[in-house]
């Protein structure tokens, strides 16, 4: 019967999100999406390498995600990082107006935690599908950062910083998803031996 399949995922999608457990994992990703944004906002590295921050949003984020394993944790922690970062001097997005591209590296995040976990992948592919998934999140914030002049100021950013800001960002990105991914699943080993003890 035609059309069946949308309907079943049109209801599978209103069950997940009517879901009251679901709600709270979700609910949970995106508190530690706010603690990781008063952590990016307040936190200094003195790295002064573009992209740094990423540390302090994605691994946790990564890492409640995959934890709470909430369809969308990531998406929703990471929303929640920008937003909470808007009123601040530094900020995870430089505005409203790119809040489209956190969104976009929270869905890419997530997608990959939801192939790992659709697949049961064991750590050692999981962790680095993770990681590529952070560094792919990284070139999306570094788009963002470079779109923000053009989208807020009248001037065009130095075409000689693009490549190192790019491999900057792609770094960061994806150490934040490999050190999210690691830390999930510590989390993972720890709480599975305080359950057999």
């Amino acid at each position: 019967m035609r059309g069946s399949l949308s309907i079943e995922s049109a209801r599978s999608l209103r069950s997940r999100l009517l879901d009251g457990e679901a709600l709270a994992r979700l609910a949970v990703c995106g508190a530690v999406g706010v603690l990781a944004g008063l952590l990016a906002a307040h936190a200094r590295l003195h790295v002064g390498l573009p992209g740094h921050r990423l540390l302090f949003w994605i691994i946790p984020v990564v890492a409640a995600r995959l934890t709470f394993r909430s369809w969308a944790g990531a998406t929703v922690g990471s929303l929640a990082a920008a937003l909470v970062t808007m009123t601040g001097e530094v900020r995870v997005a430089a505005g409203l107006v790119q809040l489209p591209f956190v969104a976009l590296a929270g869905i890419a995040l997530d997608v990959a935690v939801r192939q790992a976990e659709r697949r049961r992948l064991a750590a050692r592919w999981s962790i680095p599908l993770v990681g590529l998934a952070g560094l792919g999140a990284g070139l999306v914030m570094c788009a963002e950062r470079l779109a923000a002049p053009l989208l807020q100021v009248h001037g065009l950013p130095g075409l000689s910083v693009i490549p190192a800001r790019l491999l900057s960002y792609a770094f960061f990105g994806l150490v934040s998803g490999l050190a999210g991914a690691v830390l999930a699943h510590a989390i993972s080993l720890c709480s599975g031996r305080s359950k057999s003890s």
